[in-house]
């Protein structure tokens, strides 16, 4: 009579190996998504200055034209999506932009009537 299977050997060797594969992938992982977290941060400053500008030129080609920055600020959207959260809320001359778990210290210069405002990471 033949049996076929595996003995407790093979099996004891083939739950070794994935314990070793897991330990290896799992910190590659959570490096991956850190980083990822980060490049979404990054891009989000871009798009906040891509919002700035918009405005800030909607603004000037409007019929009331430049007045402040604190009028090119009230009219610009921060809201980034729901993965994206401002603390305390994001205000004219900057905040904090969380990302999950990760957390980007912004500051706004002012726009003036030759430019727009600017974001970037506070340092």
């Amino acid at each position: 009579m033949s049996r076929s299977g595996f003995t407790l050997i093979e099996l004891i060797a083939v739950l070794a190996i994935l314990a070793v594969l897991a330990s290896l992938s799992i910190p590659r992982f959570i490096e991956v998504d850190t980083n990822a977290g980060r490049q979404a941060l990054a891009s989000s400053v871009a798009e906040l200055n891509s919002r700035e500008s918009l405005t800030w030129s909607q603004v000037k080609l409007s019929s009331t034209g430049w007045i402040d920055d604190a009028g090119v600020f009230s009219q610009m959207g921060t809201d980034l999506g729901a993965d994206f959260r401002w603390t305390p809320s994001p205000a004219i001359d900057g905040g904090n932009l969380h990302f999950k778990e990760q957390i980007l210290r912004l500051e706004r210069e002012a726009s003036l009537s030759t430019r727009a405002g600017k974001w970037k990471e506070k340092k």
